[in-house]
């Protein structure tokens, strides 16, 4: 018998299939929203900065017992208590659920402007490349500025309050100095990234691995450290006796707010 061949015939497309196709082309290529996707990325690199930043800051603030924002301000390391804790406990949660977020985000946005750069030489010297960079590296040195501030405030401090009774000048080193040096450093390393892109020389790839590297391991002592707080009895506004001294102050309690956050 002779061999029969079959024709295999490619499947044919219908106009709304192929106009469908060239929507999805034509709109959502990499190429168009470029602009705006350099913007975010830029605005990602700024916002990772400052919440590493405050991670490193809340988690020092956790494991002393203190309250680290007003402690990295300059307040005295004094200030704190159960519902200082409690707060700061919830709110490193919600630092870990914004780095876990964030922190992809801005990789993947690193990877598709760097994809659509490298096919368009000279895009670095438009408008709409050097403007958002700019901004952005303007901001963290403003940043670091800022922390090197804080630093020299607190080494003048020292200095000058040096045989004053009842000042506890290493508390000030770790709850003020410490936390504006490690801000300093992460906007420092974020600001150069951002000083060598605007000269066109790209280390996305390596800047955004270090950046997962660090955000990772802070997020996991943020974590680890808020759910150590948060169940271990007298560390937050539930004592272990089981009394709450917000219910107690709604239900009519004599108790004054000063007497409330004393405990």
């Amino acid at each position: 018998m002779a061999n029969v061949k079959t024709i295999e015939t490619a499947p044919v497309e219908t106009p709304a299939a192929s106009a469908a196709s060239s929507f999805w082309k034509r709109e959502l290529n990499g190429a168009t929203f470029l602009s705006l996707e350099h913007v975010c990325h830029m605005v990602l690199v700024v916002v990772v900065a400052v919440l590493l930043s405050a991670g490193v800051v809340t988690a020092i603030s956790l494991w002393s017992g203190n309250s680290g924002v007003l402690s990295a301000l300059g307040a005295m390391p004094t200030i704190g208590g159960p519902a200082a804790r409690w707060t700061e406990a919830n709110a490193s949660i919600g630092l870990v659920a914004a780095l876990a977020t964030l922190v992809p985000l801005m990789t993947i946005l690193d990877r598709r402007t760097r994809a659509e750069w490298a096919k368009r030489p000279g895009y670095e010297s438009r408008v709409a490349y050097k403007v958002p960079v700019y901004v952005a590296l303007g901001v963290l040195v403003a940043g670091k500025v800022f922390a090197l501030i804080q630093m020299l405030t607190v080494v003048l401090t020292s200095l000058a309050v040096i045989g004053v009774k009842g000042y506890d000048i290493g508390s000030m080193y770790l709850y003020q100095f410490l936390p504006a040096a490690i801000a300093a450093l992460i906007f420092g390393a974020a600001g150069w990234y951002l000083f060598k892109l605007a000269k066109g020389r790209d280390n996305g790839r390596a800047y955004s691995v270090a950046t997962s590297l660090v955000a990772m391991m802070v997020a996991v002592a943020l974590f680890v450290t808020a759910v150590i707080v948060l169940h271990t009895p007298g560390s937050t506004i539930q004592p272990s006796g089981g009394t709450n001294y917000f219910d107690d102050f709604n239900s009519g309690d004599s108790r004054s707010l000063e007497d409330l956050f004393r405990y």
